[in-house]
């Protein structure tokens, strides 16, 4: 049996700019060139937005100079339409299926791509411990005890249904051995519970993101889909500081952590 404890957070996608067209675009508008026209310089993801937002004024090269206190107004106003622009995308592995179905609640401004039950065996799969059980405490062995035993049950029925399935279901009432499989395990995967460990694409805009990680970092959050956010919030603040630096994070008597923002709900 696999157990995985903390998730696994990959930012893989980010937004990037054509300048040469920014610049056809300046020109062929009569504005001031680069880099007067565009304070944010040659950031990529604040100047997706110093753009658009300056577009719906046509203020190029006027206005605020510094790009932070440009964004920092922007999130203070809540004009957050302009940060719907800026797309990251994550990978997200050493979840469980119960955290992906709170995840995937999350409709606008996100695209998902998940870890499929009917294609892949999950014989050899994992599960996820839920952090009440993984905390040292020694109140809670036999709670967690109870968890395994049933998740080793899961584990054995699914491999046992699987034999079961491929020994009745025929073969010739298939056109391709793929959807054979795919028969079987989609079958197969109704013993398995939502602590089953996924993997999950996600790509979101800044916009999305921050509203993600302000209901999800919250006190009220499930424990592991918080302990994510404030797993892809510390990428975020690394890669975006104007955008996400506003987030504070803190400790809770617990010893999990939050994260709330400065802007709320920009």
């Amino acid at each position: 049996m696999m157990y995985r404890t903390n998730p696994k957070v990959y930012l893989v996608s980010r937004p990037q700019v054509d300048w040469e067209q920014i610049a056809a675009f300046l020109a062929d508008e009569g504005l001031p060139e680069m880099p007067d026209s565009i304070r944010a310089g040659t950031d990529d993801a604040n100047a997706i937005i110093e753009v658009s937002a300056r577009l719906c004024y046509m203020s190029f090269g006027r206005g605020r100079r510094d790009i932070a206190a440009f964004i920092h107004n922007l999130l203070n106003s809540k004009d957050g339409s302009v940060f719907e622009h800026v797309n990251y995308g994550f990978v997200f592995t050493g979840v469980s299926r119960s955290l992906t179905h709170e995840l995937v609640r999350h409709r606008a401004g996100f695209a998902y791509s998940q870890r499929s039950q009917r294609y892949v065996d999950e014989t050899e799969g994992a599960f996820v411990l839920p952090p009440a059980l993984v905390m040292e405490d020694p109140k809670r062995d036999g709670a967690r005890a109870i968890l395994e035993d049933a998740l080793e049950s899961a584990a054995n029925s699914y491999a046992r249904l699987v034999a079961e399935l491929e020994a009745e279901i025929p073969r010739d009432g298939f056109d391709h051995a793929t959807d054979r499989r795919k028969a079987i395990r989609q079958t197969a995967r109704a013993v398995l519970p939502n602590a089953t460990e996924t993997k999950i694409f996600v790509t979101g805009n800044v916009r999305a993101w921050r509203h993600f990680i302000e209901m999800r970092a919250a006190p009220f959050a499930d424990w592991e889909i918080r302990a994510l956010a404030i797993e892809a919030l510390a990428l975020l603040r690394r890669e975006a500081p104007l955008m996400f630096g506003d987030f504070e994070v803190s400790e809770l008597a617990d010893g999990t952590k939050v994260a709330s923002p400065k802007y709320s709900k920009a």
